[in-house]
């Protein structure tokens, strides 16, 4: 991608009308409003070699009611890499550790949305779309570049009990960015060998896809979805795939101590121009118990495999899951994987903390692929600003023949600083 510094006239003009953003905000049904993300991050990686990443992400949003029922929305993002030249943001190889925040500029959101009288919204344009947990479509917020997607979305919900929604998604916006395209930049260390970049490291995919989530709310303790998501992504070809999947969650709190459950169980198989004909299966048990800040947490998931491939979640916000040292977050898998999981979390005034203990293995064999230990602390200090440690450390056991950074020990800690983000 160019640099912010070299490139930057949206960039310029966002970090321009921060100061004078709220200016706006007693207009006429107008909201403007700057956010902003600084981040620092160090890896270190036996495989590939180590890396750090110094990035910052300004934002602009607007806000705009026309009248009660028309609203639209814009946003705007420019992500500068101070130390682009010095680590493999995915968007240009390098040879280090991958760290996927590259720089570069877009509009990453612009829709327009008509809510009725009657419980249900349409929205038409390049949007940020979430499900449930964002296991299976989400926006990938942890990168300086998330993911939206350029779709037609209607959604019913009736305030009390049920909330279902339909989307049909023309193209996926990735975290690579715009510059990602189909010819890699010359700056790239495969450019010489093959200048043609791989379909699942471009910036954008074109897609003929259609998202249903229905949801139906019972009570506190009983939440029940069904999801179909029948995925035909016409720029790379392994990623199309139908997957239903049925999720149930809920808590009861019979005494001081609040218990908490999710069961979730998904199949998928290939479609469209899949070249491999596959049926895996993905299955989620949770429990948790919270008595007053304090929350304790046990969690398996298995995502399966068949024929050599393993149960995606293309759309999905990987990071999320299975460890933040990112060594099983990628898009496809040849094989597949089990994840248990124990995890605490904490709230002391403004100060937050999380701890998760993973434990990786294969699906099928029962190999130990290795253990992974994540660590967050979060300090918000007002509600614009809040200031985050993250760190985690993977060691591995017999590791993956497949996946060859599983079988190397991985690292790594970040530092950020969010402005109303």
């Amino acid at each position: 991608m160019n640099s912010w510094m070299g490139k930057g006239p949206l960039a310029i003009c966002v970090f321009l009308c921060i100061p004078c953003a709220y200016a706006y905000e007693l207009s006429d049904g107008l909201n403007i409003e700057p956010s902003g993300r600084y981040r620092f991050q160090d890896v270190n990686d036996e495989l590939r070699g180590d890396a750090q990443a110094s990035t910052l992400l300004l934002r602009l949003s607007a806000d705009w009611e026309i009248d009660p029922s028309w609203q639209t929305f814009a946003q705007l993002d420019a992500v500068t890499a101070f130390n682009e030249n010095n680590y493999n943001s995915v968007t240009v190889n390098r040879r280090t550790s991958p760290i996927p925040d590259p720089a570069g500029e877009e509009l990453n959101q612009l829709y327009i949305r008509y809510k009725s009288d009657d419980n249900w919204s349409a929205a038409l344009g390049r949007q940020a779309i979430s499900f449930d947990n964002e296991r299976h479509i989400g926006r990938v917020e942890f990168w300086q570049n998330d993911q939206t997607f350029d779709a037609l979305n209607f959604l019913y919900q009736d305030n009390l009990n049920w909330q279902a929604s339909y989307v049909y998604l023309k193209k996926a916006h990735r975290i690579f960015g715009d510059d990602a395209k189909s010819i890699l930049s010359a700056e790239d260390i495969r450019f010489e060998d093959n200048p043609v970049r791989s379909s699942s490291e471009l910036g954008n995919h074109q897609h003929d896809s259609h998202l249903i989530n229905t949801k139906y709310i019972f009570s506190r303790q009983l939440e029940l979805s069904f999801y179909a998501y029948l995925l035909n992504n016409k720029t790379a070809r392994t990623f199309s795939s139908d997957t239903f999947g049925l999720r149930l969650t809920g808590e009861v709190k019979p005494g001081r101590i609040k218990y908490g459950y999710t069961l979730e169980y998904a199949r998928q198989s290939d479609s469209q121009d899949n070249p491999w004909n596959f049926n895996a299966d993905y299955l989620l048990v949770e429990a948790s118990a919270q008595y007053k800040s304090h929350q304790f947490g046990l969690t398996y998931e298995k995502l399966g495999a068949d024929n050599g491939f393993g149960f995606a979640t293309t759309l999905g916000t990987n990071h999320k899951f299975q460890g933040w040292a990112d060594v099983f977050s990628s898009y496809l898998s040849r094989g597949g994987l089990k994840d248990y999981s124990v995890s605490y979390r904490g709230r002391d005034g403004k100060l937050r903390w999380r701890i998760v203990a993973h434990q990786f293995e294969s699906d099928g064999g029962g190999e130990t692929a290795g253990h992974e230990l994540d660590i967050e602390l979060a300090y918000r200090y007002n509600r614009e600003w809040e200031f985050k440690f993250i760190a985690a450390r993977y060691e591995a056991d017999e590791g993956f023949s497949s996946l060859p950074v599983s079988q190397q020990n991985l690292s790594t800690w970040m530092l950020s600083a969010a402005y109303n983000l």
